[in-house]
């Protein structure tokens, strides 16, 4: 591929533009976990483990339930424990292959093995049998079961917890979750849309949650691709910002600073750029070791970035970023298009333009934009 001239094909950006679209589409139903979900979109395209940190009660479960149905998969979901033992994870032993051959077999069927999404609650609370299999799973993406090797389809594990834990023999494993978010309450501030959205009978199972978005062998397609982004204007400056931060005694294994370049390709290809630019380095900010560092790293990435204008978790979002929302929305659909398709993109369209006229009222010059994308969109119901 030629980086002078290089563009992602269409199928590449029509499949990121559906996995944005999920994530907008997943918004509609919480308060304050845009950024959240920002990252689950990095972390599928980069192929990374992300750990959610904060108190129970805050949607973490439901928030990536949500988002595997839009993956066109059922998450593996488990509450973790000390108690908790490996079949609960890994699958039942086969007693007839242990009985007619003496080997100690997993029936994985429907468990973490054949998951291409799981979400591990209290992840640091279980055994080292287990975190050690753990281990191999995540990072190599095969599990030992038996005298077999068997790959994994895992394309993301998020793990939750209150905190990181202090026990040093946890630390490498929790070295595998490369992108970390603490989640907040969101009561204090933003009661009033908490309660809003907080109680829908039945919302949960609605047919536009069980939407398929993008799948999983698609999300490997963009994996593969990454390889492909171009990282020659922000390695120097990726380098720069690695020696601030070990000079400043924040901690970064060796993997963490490879890694990290993932995660800026990745965010050039949800940007839909092939040539990375100095603004992709924004997922930088999560991906520190000790949350006491959190602060010295947002702020050494946002000096490179330029920072985000607001924090895209407020409501008073910008209209020029809402208006650009809604052009990459515009171009999903064409003449052609099937009808149901078209009407989803129209209702993504006016949820955009009702945010607008909360978040920015009196925005005349953006709303008549919005009301001509939909305008435009509408007319190819009438083509159809």
């Amino acid at each position: 591929m030629s980086t002078a001239t290089a563009t992602w094909s269409g199928d590449d950006l029509n499949a990121v533009r559906r996995l944005k679209a999920l994530g907008r589409s997943i918004d509609q139903h919480f308060v304050g976990r845009r950024l959240a979900l920002d990252l689950l979109e990095v972390a599928v395209l980069a192929h990374e483990h992300v750990l959610l940190l904060g108190p129970p009660g805050t949607g973490k479960t439901d928030l990536v339930s949500r988002f595997a149905a839009g993956l066109g998969s059922r998450p593996f979901v488990r509450l973790l424990t000390r108690f908790t033992e490996p079949a609960e994870l890994f699958g039942p032993v086969d007693v007839p292959a242990f009985q007619s051959g003496d080997q100690y077999r997993f029936r994985t069927d429907g468990m973490l093995p054949k998951a291409h999404v799981a979400f591990l609650d209290e992840i640091f609370q279980s055994g080292s049998p287990i975190l050690n299999t753990l281990l191999t799973v995540m990072n190599e993406r095969v599990f030992h079961n038996g005298h077999d090797v068997e790959a994994v389809p895992l394309i993301t594990l998020v793990g939750a917890a209150n905190s990181l834990p202090q026990d040093p023999s946890l630390l490498a494993f929790a070295d595998r979750f490369l992108l970390r978010l603490t989640i907040p309450p969101v009561a204090g501030n933003r009661l009033d849309e908490l309660l809003e959205k907080g109680y829908a009978p039945g919302r949960a199972t609605s047919a536009g949650d069980e939407h398929a978005w993008i799948d999983a062998a698609t999300l490997d397609r963009l994996n593969r691709q990454l390889a492909h982004a171009d990282l020659s204007a922000v390695t120097a400056e990726y380098a720069e910002l690695v020696r601030e931060l070990l000079g400043q005694g924040v901690t970064l294994s060796d993997r963490r600073i490879i890694r990290g370049l993932r995660l800026v390709a990745a965010a050039a290809l949800r940007e839909e750029r092939v040539r990375a630019e100095a603004a992709d380095l924004w997922p930088l900010e999560h991906f520190w070791s000790d949350p006491a560092h959190a602060p010295v790293v947002q702020e050494a990435v946002r000096r490179r970035t330029g920072g985000f204008a607001e924090d895209p978790d407020e409501p008073a979002r910008t209209a020029q970023r809402l208006v650009s929302e809604a052009r990459v929305l515009g171009r999903q659909v064409g003449a052609g298009s099937p009808p149901a398709s078209v009407e989803r993109v129209l209702r993504q369209l006016n949820a955009l333009r009702l945010e607008l006229r909360r978040a920015v009222p009196g925005n005349r010059e953006g709303e008549r934009e919005l009301a001509s994308i939909i305008d435009t969109t509408l007319a190819l119901l009438d083509q159809g």
